[in-house]
Order: C-alpha cells, then structure tokens, then sequence
C-alpha cells in the first residue's frame, strides 16, 4: 500500500506545472500536468498575459471576450437564475438590490517547477453567489489545460522589451 501512495507523490513531483484556482485566496481547484516541448521564454513573453487573459478574461466589448473561465461561471448563472426563476413573483426593493457587501475574488495561478509564473484576479461578485460559491469546474479543466499547453510549447514568442 506504501509503494502505491510513493508511486503517486513521484508523478506529483514528476509534473513540473500546474495551474490553482481560488475564491478569495481558497483553492477551488488544483492540477498538475506536463507539457510536450515546453519552451522557457513563455516566461518573458507578452503571450503569457495573453494566455491568462484567455482563461480569465472579463472584457466583453469590441477589444475581447470572456475568458474560458467567466464564461463557465455566466454559463452557470444562466443556467441557475432560470431554474430558480418564478415569473409570477413580485420582486421587492431588497431582491432587487445587488449586494456589494463582500468582494468576492476569484484567483487564478500558473506555477512552473512550484514557482509562480503568473496570477490573475477577476470579481466574482458578477455571479449569483449560489454559483461562485459551488464552483466545480471539472467541466473545463481539460480546455484550461489545452490553453496552457498550446501556449506553453509555442515555437517563438513576443519578448517582452524586444
């Protein structure tokens, strides 16, 4: 039984990136994964910020879209808002008050042999909080991934004070 849970931390440690996501500095998500052909200047490159903005995006006019990770989140809240939606309630003044008590941050960080490389932060507080804070994200971790991978192994980047 040892050997097993010995076999298992060595791929851990075998797997030199990973990548978190948080709700006000809590982990929601953690994975560790390998990438085929990783090229290092990623790390000083403008495709870095690229490829957060592409996963945590929130820029929805002509410049951008939601990123993959905003768009699940909206997804959700569609989804829930209606399920739960009752076209014969009457809403009163405290339903229809956005609560703006708590900030509520989601974080989103990118680790290379256990370093941060790079971390995103979006609001949360755009989402019904029944959804930001049953977040299960299983759904989109191989397309968060995928991104990672394809940016991480491109073969030429735009350095950074080039």
């Amino acid at each position: 039984m040892s050997t097993e849970r010995e076999n298992t931390s060595k791929k851990f440690e075998e797997q030199r990136f990973e990548f978190v996501l948080y709700i006000n500095n809590n982990i929601i998500c953690q994975r560790y994964f390998n990438i085929r052909d990783y090229n290092e200047e990623i790390l000083k490159s403008f495709e870095l910020k690229e490829l957060v903005d592409r996963i945590t995006g929130l820029s929805n006019g002509d410049f951008g879209s939601l990123g993959i990770i905003p768009k699940y989140l909206q997804k959700k809240s569609m989804e829930y808002l209606w399920g739960n939606f009752n076209p014969y309630m009457v809403p009163s003044e405290e339903v229809a008050k956005p609560t703006t008590d708590k900030v509520d941050n989601f974080q989103f960080e990118i680790k290379v042999d256990k370093k941060s490389v790079i971390k995103s932060e979006f609001s949360g507080n755009l989402f019904p909080p029944k959804v930001r804070y049953s977040v299960d994200v299983r759904e989109i971790i191989p397309s968060i991934m995928n991104e990672i991978r394809g940016y991480f192994s491109q073969k030429s980047y735009t350095m950074v004070g080039a």
